[in-house]
């Protein structure tokens, strides 16, 4: 299994308009300027971080205005947050004015190339964790920060920012390393060689900042050797990461011992979060309190799971706190939840600091196949029905979907001809398990964390709603006449006849389910977790091996 070459985490580089990019975050700005907050402030650095990344990208030889204002904005937001005690005479060379004036003056590029920040949008990696940790190296005269992108691009504006304030001068630059993953390299422009070799003569020190190290840690390693190519003693250099990473399990070619040369000082603590926060429920221990025996835990790949916290009954009203995600990458998750509850479906949300949002403690459980009723079919295709309406984008192709349970099919053996067809794209749910249902004592169904899953860093990304009806099929294990009325429902309720493609939806979901299961077993090797996820993996493989001799087919 560990040798298999799986498809699950879905590329997520997009076309973006530079002109929409640059009205983001003047409008972002502008919000500044009406009704100054932190939370505002950092929308605008992540709005900066997102335009400058795709400039440098794209057009790095005009890369400079988007630098100092990325800067200028971090400035500001790190002056803001108490950890310094320079805020008056900051905020004052850093007015919200000047900040929105120098937005407005940007050039309006044309098509950029932008990635979601993971740590920003899933992992609750706040920026000012940088400037914290970038304490213990202000004492140097001289620095040159590294930042890799595309996350690092904001990181190293705030780790800049936070090192000026103690008297330190910083420049920055950013890096995007090539190469295979596992093998990463990194070059540097003539104008960055220019600005190490001045970092090398002075005796400056040197700080690479990133999100990771991510399963190689070759981004990291590159960027640092690449330093030392150019002069920079290895004692000078500090790989500032987003954790601490075990070296023995880091896949580049010996990256124990590449990694042992520098100095690495992790952002440390618990993830910021709300004071009602109290109590962790994440990394899959929210199932301890909603199940009697762990013999009935549904599988959870822990490490990528949201974090979730409880409030304590001294607050009043107990809510569950969920991370969906800092400045505008959370927005568009509480507004999606909004619409869920606001139509029935789902508890409704309330927004918190932190990029966290919350939800009434409900007395209840979760169901599983078992509860497979009439009401609950209709339910099932309601909410299909709903998202198939207020959910929908425009899409052009499956072609990423396509290749993915082409791939996993492939590398598992399983000779299944897949047809994908696009007909109504949406942002899906992307979660229809069972467990994600929740029964209420007063006998109300809600669904869970319905804003995020359809449209994260694994797959499917967006896609036809069909991906939706296929993971109830499957995952509420319906036979062919609930699989019939189920879709006879929700063709009604939409006026979409699934039933030609839904054969091709399945197979690529139990695909993609089993191919995911795979991976989190391996991942969490040794633990009791993997034997639920390698029984949760055979259920899959069984569904796809039933379609093998016969394709099933639901008529309308």
């Amino acid at each position: 299994m560990s040798g298999l070459n799986l498809l699950v985490f879905r590329g997520d580089r997009r076309c973006a308009s530079g002109k929409e990019l640059k009205a983001a975050l003047t409008a972002q700005l502008e919000q500044v300027c009406s009704r100054f907050s932190q939370r505002d402030l950092l929308g605008a650095l992540l709005r900066a971080g997102e335009l400058e990344c795709g400039v440098a990208d794209a057009y790095p030889e005009a890369v400079n205005s988007c630098e100092r204002l990325t800067e200028q904005i971090a400035d500001a937001l790190v002056a803001s947050s108490g950890t310094t005690p320079s805020f008056n005479s900051d905020y004052k060379n850093h007015h919200p004015q000047s900040l929105l004036n120098a937005a407005r003056a940007l050039p309006a590029f044309e098509q950029l190339s932008i990635s979601t920040p993971e740590g920003f949008a899933y992992y609750a990696l706040h920026p000012l964790a940088y400037a914290d940790v970038m304490r213990q190296i202000a004492a140097c005269d001289r620095l040159l920060i590294v930042g890799i992108r595309s996350i690092g691009t904001t990181l190293s504006a705030v780790a800049s920012a936070a090192v000026r304030v103690h008297g330190t001068a910083a420049e920055r630059i950013t890096v995007r390393p090539q190469g295979l993953p596992y093998n990463r390299t990194a070059d540097f422009t003539p104008k960055q060689m220019a600005a190490v070799s001045r970092a090398v003569s002075c005796a400056a020190s040197f700080a690479v900042v990133d999100e990771g190290p991510g399963l190689s840690g070759s981004s990291f390693l590159a960027v640092a050797e690449a330093l030392e190519r150019a002069g920079a003693p290895a004692e000078k250099i500090t790989l500032v990461s987003g954790h601490a990473p075990n070296l023995s399990a880091l896949c580049a070619e010996n990256a124990a011992r590449r990694w042992q040369r520098f100095r690495c000082i992790p952002v440390g603590g618990e993830a910021r979060r709300p004071s009602e926060a109290e109590e962790f429920i994440g990394g899959a221990q929210w199932r301890s309190r909603l199940y009697p025996s762990e013999s009935e835990w549904p599988a959870s790949w822990a490490s990528f799971e949201r974090l979730k916290y409880l409030s304590s009954s001294g607050h009043g009203e107990r809510r569950v706190f969920k991370f969906a995600g800092l400045g505008h990458y959370g927005d568009v998750v509480l507004e999606r939840e909004r619409k869920v509850a606001a139509a029935g479906f789902g508890l409704i949300p309330r927004e918190e600091s932190d990029g966290f949002i919350s939800y009434p403690l409900i007395e209840g459980r979760p169901l599983s196949p078992r509860d497979l009723s009439a009401e609950v079919l209709t339910q099932l295709a309601d909410y299909c029905a709903f998202r198939h309406r207020v959910f929908a984008v425009e899409l052009s192709n499956l072609a990423a979907l396509q290749q993915m349970a082409d791939h996993n099919l492939r590398e598992l053996g399983l000779e299944l001809p897949i047809e994908l067809r696009l007909e109504h794209p949406v942002i899906a749910d992307g979660r229809m398990q069972p467990h994600e249902w929740l029964l209420s004592k007063d006998g109300e169904l809600f669904k869970t964390d319905s804003g995020s899953h359809g449209d994260d860093h694994f797959f499917p990304g967006p896609a036809d709603i069909a991906w939706d009806l296929a993971g109830a099929i499957v995952e509420w294990q319906m036979n062919d006449e609930q699989t019939t009325e189920f879709l006879n429902h929700y063709y009604r309720a939409s006026g979409d006849d699934a039933s030609a493609k839904i054969d091709g939806f399945i197979k690529a979901y139990a695909v993609f389910r089993l191919a995911y299961c795979l991976m989190a077993a391996n991942a969490m090797n040794g633990s009791d977790e993997q034997s639920r996820l390698r029984s949760a993996a055979a259920s899959y493989r069984a569904v796809l091996t039933r379609m093998q001799p016969c394709i099933l087919s639901a008529a309308v």
